[in-house]
């Protein structure tokens, strides 16, 4: 099969509530703004003409002067209405807003000569059914299938990346978002994925339009207040009022703008043909309690966050209407915090989302009447359209075995496609919509790895079986969702399945999306790991299902962000990642650290094991560098270089040759030259799994399981049931002689799928014990079993019977939830290697 097709260029569409922005990243790396009728921002107001065609942009609103009954300047804040009346034509939503699209669509296409993958930006608060409209919109527009990504996370990529604001790993910084028609705040973390939601609020009745009725009425007030033209002015009932509503609505817009950068301005006032005065002081007094709202917001989600005053790094502000002076002035005296303030804050989230370029989820939300209520969190759609249309062309064989497959990173999520990893028969990489740092077109935003994780959502579990019902269980479950949206890693070490695939002609690995992360200074914790530190350490020879047999209480500083397993020689061996930007290599059996890895600056945000000519290799990157090195070697590496912009899903033999994989694009290993490209389905969930002897792209979108064709993106084979809960967590194997995929919702069901076949295998089960983040397939004893961890450790289910195996073990909660998990085996002992968010690794025993 022939890859051939070039990289396209990259489009990120911040769209808005007053305008849109689109921003291009050619293929070439050269990023710029399209620029509409001269300006890079398009106003998304729309206008029906006498034709029955919408127009957008300037032009709409010039004609919405004449005809204002026909014309919808701000479609985003109509986003919860069913449809928006225009003249006498009744428009759905979804319609309105894929003008908008379409036209940046029509502008995109005649700069590029083809569009490439695209990213539309939305509000870190808006749940599924608003992205749905967005996603269903931009499909409708002819931009395809696109990833959604949280606009504080755009933003905050963009202030680190582009500008070089200075945020270490495990930092915070508070996004302070006011655009024309919403107000955002929101508290991320920087991980070694990007960027983790730790709290958002907002209003969505608060922007810069609500500051000019403000200052609408309060010219309203102060000139003239008792002519009555006033009334028509400010309550317009004819056609003919509403055109001078509109004008005199335009004159106190440009009047504030102007006072942005002067003292004092004069506007017209229509209607009235009068001039009036209008002062920075003015309007400022009349504007303080709005911005006085925000304040508090904001200081209510720092707040929420956790955050110390001293973990904050940044405050960083973006939308249009931050421009005001007084709102830097009254954020530095409220919050103690210098304001990061940019020349142009209206690009900041469109040139971001270039750098996120991962799926949002639901967020963890700080309730607020403005907002909508949230409901249980799901993955972020990727994509407006499920790729479960069947196209089979060329098959792509799968991939050589001892391979690693890798599944999302805690984070996230997803993490959105992200959302990482597999080894000899074990879980495949599912990636999750997860907010993340800069990578390529990928999938999802996945939680960091390294810092307390949130707690696992309970929203859906108050409806479970458990009956959780405390407001305060809802909210600890909520935060979980965002861990679940991260993806956390499950590795399958010795089948022969998935990840490792052991095939003919190699391909790639699975090694999941794991998101390109941010880089921190790792810390040197030479000699603290301690193997078999803790009692209750038993014999492996003696071990049975739940033991423990080997414990590295300090196996890293910070958060273990990857384990996977591999051999040096005859040994199985564990080789661990973490924040402290250290790789170390344990022994399986006895604990005890044989090397380490130490050519990192930053913590490690991905880490592949995988057999080539005879002997292991890894292949880890930080934020800035990448290195492929022999696990009998460490300190002799094959290459290190700069590290790649992409998210790698995907690590092996690719046609015989070491590569990786991205979303669009197959690189060697050894050189990062770019060797052939495939085409990725978007998705809430997912990742590389050989089915049916073919390595496919596999994963969930809109709670339905799919598989697709790497050649073409689109589904091939069996349509498979959708699912009536949202689905939390993914994962895919071959075990028991079936190729298989788990899926894990929100209410504990656990059912297992013949990717093949596309149907149910086995009953489902139920598992009541713990909220699932990530979920890994294995074959025990010639069983096929899923093993699963949370907010409680692990768990373990026959697929074929839908029976719990034993009891839950491996305890962890609180600030020491898992991260991530690989399969391997010890003198014939299946097991799992954890790794968790206090530096720990550890061995259990699975039988």
């Amino acid at each position: 099969m022939s890859f051939s097709s070039p990289r396209p260029a990259t489009i990120s569409i911040d769209f808005g509530t007053s305008h849109t922005v689109a921003t291009i990243r050619r293929a070439d790396g050269r990023v710029h703004q399209q620029l509409f009728d001269g300006s890079p921002q398009l106003p998304s107001a729309v206008f029906m003409n006498d034709e029955g065609g919408p127009v957008v942009g300037a032009d709409a609103v010039h004609s919405g002067r004449r005809r204002p009954d026909r014309f919808e300047p701000n479609p985003k804040r109509r986003i919860d209405d069913e449809s928006v009346l225009l003249g006498e034509t009744e428009i759905p939503v979804t319609s309105v807003i894929a003008a908008v699209l379409s036209r940046v669509a029509r502008e995109c296409e005649h700069t590029l000569g083809a569009l490439g993958p695209v990213t539309v930006t939305v509000p870190a608060a808006w749940g599924p059914t608003r992205r749905h409209v967005v996603a269903d919109a931009a499909t409708a527009a002819g931009l395809g299938a696109v990833d959604l990504v949280a606009e504080p996370v755009a933003a905050a990529s963009y202030f680190v990346e582009t500008l070089g604001a200075d945020v270490a790993p495990g930092s915070g910084v508070v996004v302070y978002d006011l655009g024309g028609g919403t107000f955002d705040a929101t508290v991320l973390r920087r991980s070694t994925n990007g960027f983790d939601v730790l709290a958002v609020d907002g209003a969505g009745d608060l922007g810069g339009l609500d500051f000019d009725q403000a200052i609408a009425q309060h010219v309203a007030a102060s000139v003239q207040p008792d002519d009555e033209r006033w009334a028509r002015l400010t309550g317009p009932a004819e056609p003919a009022d509403l055109r001078h509503r509109n004008a005199f609505m335009e004159e106190i817009r440009q009047a504030k703008e102007r006072l942005s950068r002067s003292a004092t301005t004069d506007l017209t006032i229509p209607l009235l043909d009068v001039d009036a005065h209008l002062t920075r002081d003015e309007v400022e007094q009349v504007c303080a309690p709005l911005v006085a709202r925000t304040i508090r917001v904001t200081q209510g989600v720092v707040r929420e966050s956790g955050l110390a005053a001293e973990q904050i790094a940044g405050l960083f502000l973006v939308g249009a209407a931050s421009r005001m002076p007084l709102v830097a002035t009254q954020l530095h005296r409220e919050l103690g915090i210098a304001p990061a303030a940019i020349e142009q804050p209206e690009l900041a989230v469109s040139e971001g989302g270039l750098l996120a370029q991962h799926t949002v989820s639901t967020p963890i939300a700080v309730p607020s009447p403005a907002l909508p209520p949230q409901t249980a969190p799901s993955p972020p759609p990727h994509q407006s359209a499920p790729p479960h249309q069947s196209a089979p062309p060329a098959a792509v064989p799968a991939p050589d075995s001892n391979q690693t497959m890798q599944l999302p990173p805690p984070a996230p999520h997803p993490a959105p496609h992200q959302t990482p990893q597999p080894h000899p028969g074990y879980p495949v990489p599912v990636t999750q919509p997860a907010m993340a740092a800069p990578q390529g077109p990928p999938p999802g935003y996945p939680q960091q790895p390294g810092y307390g994780a949130p707690q696992p959502n309970r929203t859906p579990w108050i409806k479970s079986k458990q009956g959780l019902t405390t407001v305060g269980a809802a909210a600890a479950a909520v935060v979980l969702a965002l861990a679940v949206v991260i993806g956390l890693q499950f590795l399958r070490p010795d089948d022969d399945t998935d990840d490792t695939a052991g095939g003919s002609e190699p391909q790639s690995e699975n090694s999941t999306g794991e998101d390109n992360g941010s880089s921190t200074n790792g810390g040197d914790d030479e000699g603290n790991a301690e193997a078999g530190g803790s009692s209750g350490v038993v014999p492996i020879a003696d071990a049975v299902q739940g033991d423990l047999v080997a414990d590295i209480a300090q196996a890293h500083t910070g958060a273990v962000t990857a384990v996977r397993n591999g051999f040096i020689g005859d040994k199985p061996v564990a080789v661990s990642a973490g924040e402290d930007a250290i790789v170390r290599i344990w022994d399986l059996a006895t604990g005890e650290k044989i090397d380490e890895y130490r050519g990192h600056q930053g913590s490690v945000d991905h880490l592949s094991v995988f057999e080539y000519d005879g002997q292991w290799i890894a292949f880890s990157r930080d934020g800035m560098t990448e290195a492929v090195w022999p696990l009998a070697d460490p300190g002799t590496p094959i290459n290190t270089r700069e590290a790649s912009y992409d998210t790698v899903y995907w690590v092996g033999l690719w046609d015989g040759v070491p590569a990786y994989l991205t979303d669009y694009e197959v690189r060697q290993l050894y050189t990062g030259a770019e060797i052939g490209s495939v085409s990725t389905a978007y998705a809430d969930y997912s990742g590389m799994a050989t089915v049916g002897g073919v390595l496919r792209h596999v994963g969930t979108y809109e709670n339905r399981v799919f598989v697709a064709d790497l050649a073409t993106g689109e589904s091939v084979g069996a349509t498979f049931d959708q699912l009536n809960y949202e689905v939390v967590a993914f994962g895919a194997g071959t075990a028991a002689g079936r190729d298989l995929g788990v899926t894990v919702t929100a209410e504990g069901s656990v059912q297992a799928w013949d990717l093949a076949a596309g149907e149910p295998y086995g009953p489902a089960g139920q598992e009541l014990y713990q909220q699932v983040t990530a979920v890994g397939v294995s074959e025990i004893d010639g069983a096929a079993v899923a093993v699963m961890h949370g907010s409680q450790g692990l768990s373990m289910f026959d697929l074929a019977t839908g029976q719990q195996i034993g009891e839950p073990f491996a305890p962890h909660g609180s600030e020491d939830l898992i991260q991530t998990a690989t399969f391997a085996e010890v003198e014939g002992t299946k097991v799992a290697v954890t790794g968790s968010a206090t530096g720990a690794v550890q061995v259990w025993a699975l039988q």
